[in-house]
This record gives structure tokens, sequence and C-alpha cells, in this order.
């Protein structure tokens, strides 16, 4: 009797366990990016603090390397909420609202200071309920991520002359256009997967990246040389469906909120100007990467006229603006 009734607890706990295995909600996440990329310690931090806030109700898979499309047509997937969430940037957030441009305006965020005070409180929550309105996907954290520099193979240069005319690969996005060809580069839209083989094969000269992401793509095994420009900042984001987030519980909507937030905060030492000045190191001392820096005035000189310019073209010098008294500048 004792064993028939030692075999029956072992067996209900174990249709217990089944059915709360079950029960899990899956979560698929699209991303771009390698199985290695130095960003995916904040996905990975996210999923941790929201299971142990829901007793393991989620059952998060990540899809790297632009496995289910690029990042567009994740995007696109999010609105028609055959995709859950998706680790992307705010480069092609432009495309739904011009506002977001302002994240990579030269100079308009040119600190992490900087860049919280706006992406993480008003002015972030504003571009945040714009994209959402418009789009139906959901913002749920602006992530840090470090200012961008050329990177490229067999070209040497020293100040912003020397740029000119070396075939970068870009976004395909107005504004990273605009900037990389304000600097004399011939930019060239392509998608993130064909960098490497692109620059390998001498298609492009080079790309643009911030240092940490140079290292976790393993970009230094075809590229030998990096310019310090910063002359960007991109954020990455954390989007989910709104076709999804509104179908969980009330307070698991929160959750994912909350964690969102805890992870962000979490996440910035690895990403921050000691990320970006630690990583260049590596690059130099172990993988013989030649590095320069351009004069950050000579950069100014010529990106200040083309922000005003630029901003006003898209209709959103006002937002400009507004950013700027934000910052006291």
């Amino acid at each position: 009797m004792k064993n028939r009734l030692t075999a029956w607890i072992t067996a209900l706990a174990l249709s217990l366990a089944s059915g709360a295995a079950i029960a899990q909600t899956q979560v698929r996440i699209g991303s771009i990016q390698s199985e290695t990329f130095y960003m995916n310690k904040y996905m990975e931090k996210f999923q941790e603090l929201v299971n142990q806030k829901t007793n393991n109700a989620y059952r998060f898979r990540v899809f790297y390397n632009s496995t289910l499309g690029n990042e567009s047509e994740m995007f696109e997937q999010m609105q028609a909420g055959v995709l859950e969430m998706q680790f992307g940037y705010s480069a092609i957030l432009p495309n739904y609202v011009p506002e977001t441009e302002i994240i990579g305006l030269p100079g308009l965020l040119s600190n992490f200071d900087e860049v919280h005070k706006v992406m993480n409180g008003a002015i972030g929550e504003d571009l945040a309920q714009k994209v959402l309105d418009k789009t139906g996907v959901r913002i749920l954290w602006w992530v840090d991520q470090a200012h961008r520099n050329v990177w490229l193979k067999d070209k040497e240069v020293k100040s912003l002359a020397d740029m000119k005319g070396i075939k970068i690969r870009s976004p395909n996005s107005p504004l990273y256009l605009r900037v990389l060809r304000t600097m004399g580069l011939n930019a060239t839209p392509m998608g993130f997967n064909e960098i490497y083989t692109a620059v390998k094969t001498g298609v492009v000269d080079g790309h643009e990246q911030e240092d940490p992401g140079v290292i976790a793509m393993k970009f230094y095994e075809v590229e030998n040389r990096g310019v310090v420009t910063r002359h960007m900042y991109q954020s990455a984001v954390w989007e989910v469906s709104e076709k999804f987030f509104q179908k969980l519980p009330a307070e698991h909507q929160q959750i994912f909120k909350d964690a969102a937030r805890e992870a962000g905060i979490w996440f910035r030492p690895h990403t921050g100007l000691h990320a970006e000045l630690a990583a260049r190191k590596v690059l130099e001392e172990k993988h013989g990467m030649k590095i320069t820096e351009l004069d950050p005035k000579e950069l100014a000189a010529v990106f200040g006229p083309m922000v005003d310019e630029y901003a006003k073209e898209r209709g959103i010098l006002d937002y400009v603006q507004k950013v700027r008294k934000e910052l006291g500048k």
C-alpha cells in the first residue's frame, strides 16, 4: 500500500510538473545579432527577472542571426502579432516616427548622462508612445549602446579628408546615410548580416559600429583599422508586439515593464564609455587593430550645420530644440 501511495504521489508530481511546463507561454524573440553578441546579456537578465516574478510562466526563445528576417521584417511581424518580441535598434524607427531621429543626430546625445536623461525620461516615454500609437509595437526600454566608430580594411585614415570616397556599409536609414556622407564616406545601404562577407570580398571597405560589437561579431577577422569618430549614438530597443502584450494578465504586463527597466539599469556598465574603451584596448592589443582618433572639433564643424539643416528637412527641428532645452544646450 505504501509503495502504491508513493508511486501515486510521484505520478501526480510529474503530472503537475508536466502541466506547468505545458502552461508556459511561448515568447519568440528576433535578433539580427549572433549568439555571442555582448548585448544579449540584457535579454538574458530580462528573462531571468520575468520568470523569477512569474514563477517561470514564460518560455523565451531567441532566434539569432536574422533567422526570422531582417530587422524591418521582424518589426512588421510584431505589428501583425506573429512575432512576440525583438531586440531591435533605433535606426529603423524614423521610418515610422520621424521624431525618433533625434537619437542619432551627431552631438545631441553626446554622453551617457544625456542619454539617460533623455531616453529613459519623459522624452523617451513620449517617443515610445508615438511609436506605439503609429505602429502597434511597444517599446519596453531604450537600452544603452556605445557610440559608433568607423572600422576599415587596409585603409589608413589620419584626418577627415582621408575618409573621402571610402566605401562603407550603412543601415538603410536617411540619417545614417547623411551622417556618413557628411564625413565624406561613400555610404552603401546593406543588411547587417551581409557585412562580414562584403568586407572580406571587397564589396565595401568597412562598416560603422560600436567598439564592443566589433569584438562580439568578430569583424576584427576582416578589418584591421579603426577610426574613432563617435559620429552618432544609436539606442538598442527592447520591443514587444502590442497584440501579444495585451493578451498578458495585467500583473504580468507590469512585470514585463519593471523587468525591462531593471535589466536596463543593470546592463548600463556593460555598454557605456568604460565598455567602449575596454573593447578598444582589446582590439588594439589582442587583435592588432590600428586605431586612430579624429579631431572632435573638426567633426563638430561639419556636423553642426548638418544637424539643423537635416532636422528642418525632416520636420523635427522643434523636437530637437525640445531635447536641447531638456539638456540645457
